[in-house]
């Protein structure tokens, strides 16, 4: 089933459970208690404040708990998959194995910090140094060492008011990554951040938070690498806050990679100054049910956003992606483009919000959302959506759904090429419009390995 609007939604029924909010929210399967004892193992030995933003977000998130169908944002993704589950936490394994593994993800040429079930390995490598001046530590270093630059950025950002999934976060901060890149610093050294989760033998909440503060005119490349495998639920709640001044440039690549019981759930949310840019580049793919959040707010003239995704399922995964760019100030400019690529009984959900405030003259807004399906089972929900509230702007969306093209396959066949390599030499054509954006050449075979991997069904070898 395949459709463009919010109809369609009697297959997926609300989540049963408890009612609370007229089930627009119900509390987890198991109530609070699991959370609470939970939290109270956290490591106390922490700043005052931190135990203060770990007590507020689990009062939000006990006044809410998660949310239905019921709710528009989640129309289409059913959160009982991690309602009906009694979380734990996951003490970090040791640090040997792990490393090797990393390593083996570790894109050339970059500074790294790595984790294990949302901690930081103190035996990380570092790779690249960075320039004097930089901050580039765990969040659980900073909020010591860097108490001050971590209280001005963290929740600034991301607020957990009426966001189940935010609150939950703060209620088990514990670790994460902080950087700060002083004014006027062109980093060439990319940074990266990987992030090594599953291999539990009961289900599992993973909650890390990484905070990123860019000086005024400075400029960074951040990735993201998120992966691991699991038999049994394993959910990773992940929250990435990011700070530009007036000026600032930032390309924020993320990738997923998980198998298995795999559950993602990431929210990142951008505050831009006047002049920033925020180059957004999402690869998703793998797992169980996966929902990325992107959000930038372009508060200031002549800031800019680009979104750029790519995402790929199979069997009966969910992949779910929400953007919001919100234009608030004049002369503003967003571009986005989302791909996904939908197998087997799989389910990929899009809802690109694109906001153009009254005082948001000059705006320049471009979206579009297009999806290939390769099974008759497969499906995608998509909405894109444009809000204008001002005069004088230049806007546009779309979203386009379909299949491999069969005069281009029989083109193919007829130039000798065997029907299984032409249906990828397509597929992969189709992917490539956002892999060949990724602002780093040298990095593009690995992504190009990566998605080969997922479409032939060996995600196993994506490291290779």
């Amino acid at each position: 089933m395949t459709s463009l609007a919010p109809g369609a939604e009697a297959s997926r029924a609300p989540m049963t459970g408890p009612a609370g909010r007229n089930r627009r929210f119900v509390p987890p399967a198991h109530g609070f208690a699991p959370y609470l004892e939970a939290q109270r193992k956290l490591d106390a030995n922490v700043p005052n404040w931190v135990r203060a933003l770990r007590t507020r977000g689990m009062e939000e998130f006990q006044k809410l708990g998660f949310p239905t169908t019921r709710v528009e944002d989640w129309k289409y993704t059913d959160t009982s998959v991690i309602a009906r589950e009694a979380f734990t936490l996951r003490e970090p394994l040791a640090a040997d194995a792990i490393l090797a593994e990393q390593s083996a993800r570790m894109l050339p040429g970059t500074a790294v910090l790595c984790f294990v079930h949302g901690r930081a390995l103190e035996a990380t490598p570092s790779g690249q140094r960075l320039p004097s001046g930089s901050r580039f530590l765990s969040l659980r270093q900073a909020w010591v060492q860097e108490e001050r630059l971590v209280q001005d950025a963290l929740g600034t950002c991301a607020t957990e008011h009426d966001a189940s999934f935010t609150a939950l976060n703060l209620a088990f901060l514990e670790d994460g990554a902080f950087l700060w890149i002083p004014p006027g610093t062109d980093l060439a050294t990319p940074v990266q951040l990987l992030f090594a989760g599953g291999g539990v033998t009961q289900p599992t909440l993973v909650s890390p938070r990484n905070v990123v503060v860019v000086g005024e005119r400075a400029n960074v490349t951040l990735v993201e690498w998120w992966y691991g495998e699991s038999a049994v639920p394993y959910l990773t709640n992940a929250v990435t806050e990011i700070v530009l001044a007036p000026g600032a440039r930032i390309d924020h690549i993320r990738i997923t990679s998980e198998q298995g019981a795999m559950l993602h759930m990431a929210r990142t949310a951008v505050r831009q100054s006047a002049g920033s840019s925020y180059t957004s580049r999402v690869l998703t793919f793998g797992g169980r049910w996966a929902r990325v959040e992107t959000e930038t707010r372009l508060a200031e003239e002549g800031s800019q956003a680009v979104f750029d995704g790519l995402y790929i399922a199979a069997n009966t995964s969910l992949v779910d992606h929400h953007t919001t760019i919100d234009h608030v100030a004049r002369n503003t400019t967003s571009r986005e483009l989302y791909k996904g690529i939908l197998d087997g009984a799989s389910r990929g959900v899009f809802n690109g919000k694109v906001y153009v405030r009254p005082k948001a003259f000059k705006s320049d807004a471009q979206q579009m959302n297009k999806n290939l399906l390769l099974s008759d089972d497969a499906e995608i929900d998509t909405k894109p959506q444009l809000e204008i509230f001002a005069d004088d702007v230049k806007c546009s969306h779309g979203a386009a759904i379909g299949r491999l093209d069969e005069d281009a396959l029989f083109y193919l066949r007829a130039r000798g090429i065997g029907a299984d390599e032409a249906r990828r030499l397509l597929i992969f054509a189709f992917a490539n419009e956002i892999v060949e954006r990724l602002p780093i050449p040298e990095w593009q075979p690995r992504i190009r390995a990566l998605v080969r991997a997922h479409v032939e069904g060996s995600p196993e070898e994506d490291a290779s």
